[in-house]
């Protein structure tokens, strides 16, 4: 029986521990703030923790402390932050983000693939082998790249699908129509190929919170100079401070589901 040490137990740590607990093919160990003595040989290290600016010093303090066959990276993080740990330890280190909806994150753990990236192949394989075991479908992609940009664009274009629902409510606010007539039951009633068969998302155009959306937003703006995630940005704070009398209710209304 592999040891695994999960450092994080927030919903991404806790989520990742019960699948592996469940799965009873692992001893799992768990990191959070306070030390922790180890007498053990940790197979594989994940690290769940938020990303931050000290996240790469953070995460080489717990290589060298706990000394893990394999690093697997579950946060979303700054791209080429992967890349940096591994140069700088030398050990095998991937990367592979959590997708799901918060906070039943170990759902999503087993419904969606765990895309695996990493400059090692051998890393890569023994992590996709590692998930697998836990029942987890897996994908190995070119590399960490790959999958740190992958998520951040990922949640990106659910807050841009959202922000769009912003700016269309207030569209309908100028005409004095019904949002839920206008936008919800075209949707509702229409598709996004030519061969109609993959019906539209059906959104509401709700202020973006949460734990993903947002931040992962603030990471890309660091990096990249874009006026559309400035736009998104601007939409959800005039929705902050406006917000419009339509919710989850009022869309499954207007739905028909």
């Amino acid at each position: 029986m592999k040891n695994v040490l999960v450092v994080g137990t927030g919903e991404v740590g806790k989520a990742v521990i019960e699948l592996l607990e469940e799965s009873k093919k692992f001893k799992v160990f768990r990191k959070d703030v306070a030390p922790i003595q180890l007498k053990e040989k940790i197979d594989v290290m994940h690290v769940c923790i938020p990303f931050s600016e000290g996240f790469e010093k953070i995460v080489e303090g717990y290589i060298k402390e706990f000394k893990p066959e394999l690093t697997i990276i579950d946060s979303t993080v700054r791209p080429g932050t992967t890349e940096k740990i591994e140069k700088k330890t030398g050990k095998l280190v991937v990367h592979s983000p959590v997708r799901g909806k918060h906070p039943n994150l170990k759902a999503g753990l087993l419904k969606f693939v765990k895309f695996v990236g990493s400059t090692s192949r051998k890393a890569a394989e023994d992590a996709a082998k590692h998930f697998e075991e836990a029942g987890v479908k897996t994908e190995i992609l070119s590399g960490p790249g790959e999958t740190e940009v992958g998520k951040l664009l990922c949640t990106t274009y659910y807050g841009a699908n959202i922000a769009f629902h912003q700016e269309m409510a207030r569209i309908c606010e100028h005409y004095g129509v019904n949002f839920g007539e206008t936008v919800t039951r075209f949707s509702a009633t229409g598709t996004i190929d030519i061969n109609h068969k993959i019906p539209r998302p059906l959104m509401f155009p709700g202020t973006i919170g949460g734990h993903c959306v947002m931040p992962n937003i603030d990471i890309l703006q660091k990096e990249v100079n874009s006026s559309f995630l400035s736009e998104i940005v601007k939409s959800n704070d005039k929705t902050k401070k406006k917000p419009f009398n339509f919710g989850l209710e009022e869309m499954k209304k207007y739905s028909g589901k």
